[in-house]
């Protein structure tokens, strides 16, 4: 759910109306409800917009004075409805209530308009504020904070002292704040060491099914605003991820990754643990990072399928091929020394 400006915020769009006005989901012009946002482009349908129930309506300046409802003034509508679709919740999800079902620790804050699904449980000192919408079979454990039109799927469970900003999306089946793989030898017998820190996620960030996340050790994993993660991914303790960074899935992101701003994990990478990627840096699919990358650009490592017969011929030279390079390097110092 966004507020009327709240979303013309988003879009960089100019509001008129009720600036408190909730929008919980996208519509036609024509069947739009008092809680649906709609766009308008053809002035061939000048009549349907005239009678619109729409919450809101998208459209441009010269427009303006027809809209009934609210309204969101901007450059190219349809393209700002796209974007809206990033922000506002899926349609229905958002069902007012709490399931009779549901156990409610009675020290938990419950904002406005809150859902809790079936068999869901909020723990000791959580705080959900208005309008966040809980799937059936979620667990958020004591000190959870989720802020406003916040959406977590079926199954999810939230560890404690996790963070969440507003407008994020955790789908089914993901775990936040899972105690880390940081773990010691001692007297030939691993130990697990003690973890304090929790994991904080910015606003309108995006979680796909069944990626873990995990709590940091001393300090917190972090993910800022705008992140993209796909389904099942793994996100080491300690680490930190920028805006509007997006992995896609099957990523491993090891532990005190640091990832920049606006760059792309491709699916099934693996990063190595303890570097740092800077801003606007793309890692194509499949591929492995060992080390820090401090300049912008794309980059790639792995080998692309072949012929099964040709692959393991070029695999067997592969393993000589340092001993081809000494044999070629002590031929180059002969000829030199010839000549």
């Amino acid at each position: 759910m966004l507020t009327l400006e709240e979303l013309a915020n988003y879009l960089n769009g100019v509001w008129h109306g009720n600036a408190n006005h909730a929008i919980f989901s996208l519509s036609s012009l024509a069947r739009a409800s008092s809680k649906d946002l709609a766009y308008f482009d053809n002035p061939l349908l000048q009549s349907v917009l005239n009678s619109t129930r729409a919450g809101a309506v998208l459209l441009k300046p010269e427009h303006k004075d027809w809209c009934p409802v609210n309204c969101i003034v901007v450059p190219n509508p349809s393209e700002s409805m796209f974007k809206a679709a990033k922000f506002l919740p899926h349609p229905g999800t958002n069902v007012c209530g709490i399931h009779p079902t549901a156990q409610i620790h009675k020290s938990a804050q419950i904002g406005q308009h809150v859902s809790v699904g079936a068999n869901s449980v909020i723990g000791e000192n959580v705080q959900l504020d208005d309008y966040v919408s809980i799937g059936s079979g979620t667990t958020i454990e004591s000190s959870v904070l989720i802020g406003r039109g916040s959406q977590l799927g079926s199954g999810a469970i939230i560890h404690s002292g996790t963070v969440l900003g507003q407008s994020v999306i955790i789908d089914s089946g993901c775990i936040v704040g899972a105690a880390p793989f940081n773990c010691y030898k001692e007297h030939g017998v691993w130990q697990q060491a003690p973890n304090f820190g929790g994991v904080v996620i910015g606003q309108r960030t995006q979680i796909g099914a069944n990626t873990v996340i995990h709590r940091g050790s001393i300090g917190d994993t972090y993910l800022g605003d705008g992140v993209c993660i796909d389904s099942l991914v793994l996100i080491a303790h300690d680490v930190y991820i920028g805006n509007n960074t997006a992995i896609a899935g099957s990523a491993a992101i090891g532990a005190l990754v640091q990832i920049g701003s606006d760059c792309i994990i491709g699916g099934a990478s693996c990063l190595a643990a303890n570097i740092r990627l800077t801003n606007d840096v793309v890692i194509t699919g499949m591929s492995t990072v060992t080390k820090s990358i401090a300049r912008p650009g794309i980059y790639s490592s792995g080998t692309t399928v072949h012929d099964h017969r040709k692959w393991r011929r070029n695999t067997a030279r592969f393993r000589h091929l340092d001993d081809y390079i000494t044999k070629l390097i002590t031929i180059e110092k002969k000829l030199n020394n010839n000549n």
